[in-house]
């Protein structure tokens, strides 16, 4: 591998993680449910992006010293190979902390704004709900994804790490949600 390439691992294990904490620490209010006097937000859980941000920051140290500890013979392992492991660590985590920071729901009176972990911005209004229904694991929270059919559209998904039962008050549309409401665990 060239000593570029090298270096460009090294770079990635040490920014990434210092700017996933600068911006947890920076724009993290602590709260997933924020209620304004118009409509509230639901967020990822500030904990989860937190811990993925310090497992970037643990992970880059490590591949960082290990790598400096190789190129001065501490280890007969080479830098090279050494770095893009925890390197590529780093890279998936921050990729997967930017998705996460990034989903949110908002709900008012009569539609949700729904912004995804990949695509643009989704309006479902709570009048043209088809159907509901619960896909997949029991998250954390006790309950599963939760997907909504609008008609004529494509579903929108409300993972289950989302205060789901607060989101299904709102929404009101029990008659759309297949299997009826989740019990928790």
């Amino acid at each position: 591998m060239s000593p570029e390439v090298a270096d460009l691992f090294s770079v990635a294990s040490a920014v990434l993680p210092v700017l996933a904490c600068l911006v947890e620490w920076a724009g993290s209010v602590g709260i997933s449910e924020r209620h304004h006097s118009h409509h509230d937000t639901y967020v990822i859980s500030s904990a989860l992006s937190r811990s993925l941000a310090f497992a970037m920051v643990l992970m880059g140290s490590i591949g960082l010293m290990l790598g400096w500890l190789c190129d001065v013979g501490g280890f007969d392992a080479s830098a090279d190979v050494v770095m893009p492991f925890f390197s590529s660590f780093v890279i998936v985590l921050s990729v997967l902390w930017a998705f996460i920071r990034r989903y949110r729901a908002s709900l008012y009176d009569d539609f949700m704004d729904v912004r995804p972990y990949v695509g643009c911005l989704r309006t479902v209004r709570y009048d043209q709900i088809e159907r509901m229904e619960w896909v997949g694991v029991r998250c954390g929270t006790g309950f599963r994804t939760l997907v909504i059919h609008p008609s004529g559209e494509r579903p929108v998904k409300l993972p289950g790490v989302l205060d789901l039962e607060h989101i299904l008050a709102r929404i009101d549309r029990d008659d759309a949600l297949a299997g009826g409401r989740p019990q928790r665990r």
